[in-house]
């Protein structure tokens, strides 16, 4: 007996969307303002609302290190690049590039980099309207 394919993601599909709604009700709830992950809106500025305000300090990190206080890199080191809001992570249009590029490769779903060749080059990380640069030399493998 052959059973057309249609029919069964037809079946599928009623048997999965009948036990997805009874794993919802089981598994989420809301608080009364519908926050289902029930943090508070935050934000920098004291108002909240959960609308970014302005930044009394903004900074740069390179592996957990304020980026000021970090020295050149060498070929083959691994950095972490973050920015922090009122020591809140900016997460969402974070961008870093090296001019020139040659320099380092930037990971594609994150701000880290790997340093791949000596030269000097300007590092520069955004997040949102935020911009930090870094003037850094490479210092090539011993």
């Amino acid at each position: 007996m052959s059973h057309s394919p249609l029919r069964m993601v037809i079946c599928f599909s009623a048997v999965v969307g009948c036990k997805a709604d009874d794993t919802r009700a089981k598994w989420y709830s809301t608080n009364d303002d519908g926050d289902l992950l029930g943090l508070d809106p935050d934000t920098a500025a004291p108002s909240g609302g959960g609308v970014l305000g302005e930044c009394d300090e903004v900074v740069t990190k390179i592996n957990g290190t304020n980026a000021e206080e970090v020295g050149n890199p060498t070929v083959g080191d691994e950095w972490m690049i973050r920015m922090f809001c009122d020591d809140a992570l900016l997460t969402g249009a974070n961008r870093l590039f090296f001019q020139p590029a040659e320099v380092a490769t930037v990971n594609d779903v994150s701000t880290d980099a790997r340093f791949l060749a000596a030269g000097e080059s300007t590092m520069t990380m955004q997040a949102g309207s935020l911009i930090y640069k870094k003037d850094i030399v490479v210092i090539g493998a011993e």
